[in-house]
Formats: structure tokens, sequence, C-alpha cells
């Protein structure tokens, strides 16, 4: 029923359309190149903005952009500058076409991290959209070309935004990345696809004005509504968000989270329950919480990252707990993932990025691991996951994933990226409820390669992949190899 709906808003939207008053909406989740340049900006302070919820919004940097054009700035300053300018004038485009497609030997998307796209190993597909100064969106219709059972029509990351004052509400199934992480995110990352709902999220990010609160600095809102599946222990169950940033230095930015599955066929869906979800009161055993009666599953928790300037380009190190439990109205039994990044200049327009990052999603302290914990919910036995994938760690519950990632930032948007990756799956080697799906285990290494390179109006992908006989992963061959190419024209 709600995707029935969803569809028939986004026609409606899209006929609307020519007579709407337009604007340009955000950078996607997808688009690990933009991130690079932000975050090597606001290592300098030149954007000031939170920037580790995404999308993130145009209206955000924009300004700090415009601004930096008046500053003293370094030739990679101005490269990173003036390649975010010449796309936001891209994206900002009244009109545009694209069409793009894929095709590998087997699923690059599992263990996938920022910038990945939930796709088939073959795909099609074909987005038109719109902005302009309050309006805009996307129809994007794609084409999966499966080797097993799944969806082959999609309309992920379709959408119809809107501006109101400095706030933006959308409709739409848009990928979302809370958090600091490069490899990995906690609470809501694009392992999954994303969840068709409705969303809420500030433009411009304006401190308070009042002296109590504006010491916080820029600060974001992100909150959005959800449904998932309707093919789950409970169908159509909710998924709510809310994100919550700060910056009170430019060097520094603070980030609190929260997630719930709430309600679904045969659960409660009145106000008191829902009051209780907010309150954090569904705890089996407190206030007369029952399992008839418990309001939701939720994940709640912060972050931080520290980002500043070095002679040589940058220097950054980040954290994320979030716990999977509530304990005297406090998050607990956390997970987390943690890293280092940073950025060296090698000449006035190359670059290299790295990073170092660890996830660890045995619930608990680090002496104390509560496993068939994480992403796991008695109630809700699909657990908090969204067609068939976790929509936290790629790696799901109780496993770990270190990465070690490099990325040769070159002239014209050209990037030659490495990665490797090594995982301990399901390390109890069981599952709750025999719900988890099924051949998730084993540990091994993994190795990425990739070249991106855009020419006329085309961006292409080639790249390569091996994953280590030892991991067992439903859908994968043993000791699996991979070539796969990606590829998007723009009109």
């Amino acid at each position: 029923m709600f995707k029935s709906r969803f569809r028939h808003c986004l026609a409606v939207f899209f006929l609307l359309a020519p007579s709407l008053n337009y604007a340009a909406p955000w950078i996607q989740a997808t688009d690990i190149a933009a991130r690079q340049h932000i975050e090597f900006l606001a290592s300098a302070g030149i954007i000031r903005a939170p920037i580790s919820q995404w999308p993130l919004m145009w209206g955000g940097i924009l300004p700090d952009l415009r601004q930096s054009q008046y500053r003293k700035l370094t030739t990679p300053q101005k490269h990173a500058v003036d390649s975010l300018l010449a796309q936001f004038e891209e994206d900002s485009a009244p009109t545009r076409v694209e069409v793009n497609a894929g095709w590998a030997d087997q699923d690059t998307t599992v263990f996938g991290g920022f910038g990945s796209r939930n796709d088939a190993p073959q795909f099609a597909g074909v987005s038109a959209s719109f902005v302009g100064q309050r309006w805009a969106g996307e129809l994007n219709i794609s084409y999966d070309i499966p080797d097993r059972p799944r969806e082959h029509r999609k309309l992920d990351q379709s959408y119809l935004a809107g501006a109101f004052g400095n706030w933006g509400v959308t409709i739409g199934a848009v990928d979302r990345w809370w958090g600091p992480g490069w490899q990995s995110s906690a609470i809501l990352s694009n392992n999954a696809r994303p969840v068709p709902g409705l969303s809420l999220q500030r433009n411009k990010a304006i401190p308070f004005e009042t002296p109590l609160l504006s010491w916080l600095g820029p600060w974001q809102l992100q909150a959005f509504m959800g449904q998932l599946e309707s093919e789950r222990f409970i169908p159509d169950a909710k998924l709510l968000g809310l994100r919550f940033a700060v910056k009170p230095w430019h060097w520094l930015e603070l980030a609190a989270s929260r997630t719930a599955q709430w309600g679904g066929d045969g659960r409660p869906e009145d106000f008191s329950t829902f009051s209780d979800l907010i309150l954090g009161k569904d705890n089996r055993g407190d206030s007369g919480i029952t399992q008839e009666n418990e309001p939701g599953n939720q994940l709640g928790g912060v972050d931080m990252k520290i980002l500043f300037a070095v002679p040589w380009g940058s220097q950054g190190a980040y954290a994320q707990f979030i716990g999977e439990d509530e304990s005297g109205y406090v998050p607990s039994r956390y997970i987390y993932t943690a890293g280092l990044d940073g950025v060296v200049s090698l000449s006035d327009n190359k670059r290299i990025h790295w990073f170092v990052e660890r996830s660890d999603t045995r619930a608990g302290t680090l002496s104390e691991k509560r496993f068939n914990y994480a992403y796991e919910h008695g109630t809700y036995k699909t657990g908090y996951r969204h067609k068939g994938r976790v929509m936290g760690v790629s790696v799901d519950s109780d496993s770990t994933i270190d990465t070690l990632g490099l990325s040769l930032v070159l002239p014209s948007q050209s990037q030659l990226a490495f990665k490797w990756s090594a995982v301990d799956l399901n390390t109890d080697g069981m599952s709750r409820g025999g719900v988890r799906p099924t051949g998730f285990s084993g540990s091994g290494d993994i190795l990425e390669l990739s070249y991106r390179f855009a020419w006329l109006q085309n961006n292409t992908t080639v790249g390569y992949r091996w994953i280590d006989d030892g991991i067992d992963v439903r859908g994968l061959d043993d000791g699996t190899e991979t070539l796969f190419i990606e590829t998007a024209w723009r009109w």
C-alpha cells in the first residue's frame, strides 16, 4: 500500500514540476569524490558546517565555498573549491537526464563502503530530474538482472524535495549515511537498499542566535519516517530516525543519532506506544512493558570527529558508539566504528586520501561481549535489516572488519583507489532464531582495486575485487574474483 501511494505521489509531483519554483537539494551518499573534497576543505576551516550526515545539503556548504573565493587559498584548496562549485553548477541544471549501467561477474556491493551502490551484478537504469530555487525531484528507474531472486525493477534514489524557509521536506527513497566512517556506519549506511519515506532536514547549518546555545556553532538536523518491506517477520514495520550534529570548532564535530523500528502488522501504533518509544520506555519489565505492548526496537548513540590541517594536507580521528540497549536512559551494549584518516598533497592537483578503520558488531564492552544481540530483536525477529541486508555495518552482527583505504586523486576528476579489508564474520557461529541469512560466516581478506575517469558527459569506473575463499557469504562463490565496470552518461 505504501509503495503504491509513493509511486502515485511521485507521478503527481513530476506532472506538477514545470509550475513550481525550484531549488537545488544535496550531495548524494554515493558521491565519494565530493566527500573527499569536502573533508579536505573542512580540515582547513574553509567549510564550517557539519559534514557527517548524508545526503549532505548544498545549502550547508555553499556559503562557505563562495566566501572562500575571497580568501587566500593554497593551490590544492582552490582546486577542491573549484571542483565542488563546478559540480554545484552541473547539479543545478533545470533539467537533467542520466543513463547508467553496470556489469560484474559477482555481486560487488557485499562489504561495500561509503559511495557504494546497492545494485545487482548486472543492471541498467535511467533517471530524469529537475532542480531550482524551491523544488527538486528525480525519477530513477533501474532494472536489475539478478543471479538470484530479487526485485528486478526499482525506484531507489527517486524523490521530491521542497524548501520551506531553512527546512527541506522530502518524500522518496534515498541512501543515507550517518557517521564519520568511510567503510562503515554502525547505525545507518548504504549497505541495505534505501527505505522509502518522508524526511525533514535543515538547509543551511546556521548557528543558534541565543548566547546560551550559540557556542555550539553550526548545527544540522535530519529526521525521517519510512516503511520497511512487507516480507519480514513483522510486515510493514516503520523505521524512524533522528540525527543532531554540531560543530563548536572547525576541527571538532559531535553528533547524536537514534533510529527505531516501530509498529507494523499486529503491533500497536497508537500515540501512547509512540510516546513510550520516544521516551525510551521500551524495556520489558519496566513501566508495565510486556512483549504485547513493547513499543519497538531502538538503536542510539554518539559519534565525533577531529579534523585539522597539517603542512602536508590534513589529519583526522573519529569514533562512533551505538548502543543496542538502554540502561538508565542512556544507550548500552555498544557496537562501534573507529578510525584515522587524512590527506597527503603530492602536488597542486594530486592528493592521496587514506583511512584505517575498525568496526566491531559484537555488542557489549571491550571485556564482555554479548552475541546474537546487535541488529537483532526478540519481537522484530528480522532484525535491523531491510530487503535482506543490515542497515548498519555491512558485516552484520557478531563480526569485525578492519579496513585500509587509499585513493589517489588525479587531474580531471579521475581517481585510482585501493582497499583492503580483513573480516571475521559471525564469530560465535550462531544466529538468533535462525533469522539471519544463512551462509554468512568465516574469515579472510578482501582486496579491491578500481579506477574512475570522466570523459565528455560520461563517468566510468572499472575495477577488480578478490574475496578470500575462507569467507562464506550467501550468493557468492568461494574464492571470488570479480571484474566490474559501471558507467553513467548525463545530459
